[in-house]
């Protein structure tokens, strides 16, 4: 997968150089598949992960990993 996904950011950054729309509806495709994909996921991780253990995971500080995890789960942050 990290290897799809390497070549997949690659050919879009390509396809910026020549065709920048295209480039930004490949990347929109990616956002809406990503979103489309996550929310069983988020959900499970939401339910049975630490902050701590979701943001190690994902990169992120505690807080943006919350947001992450809300945005694909379709759950309310509060802050």
């Amino acid at each position: 997968m990290a290897g799809l996904l390497a070549r997949v950011e690659s050919e879009i950054e390509r396809l910026a150089r020549t065709t920048p729309l295209a480039a930004l509806r490949a990347a929109r495709r990616l956002e809406v598949i990503a979103v489309q994909t996550a929310y069983w996921p988020a959900l499970d991780v939401s339910r049975n992960a630490t902050g701590e253990q979701t943001a190690a995971a994902l990169g992120l500080n505690e807080d943006a990993a919350q947001d992450l995890l809300a945005r694909f789960a379709r759950l309310r942050r509060y802050h």
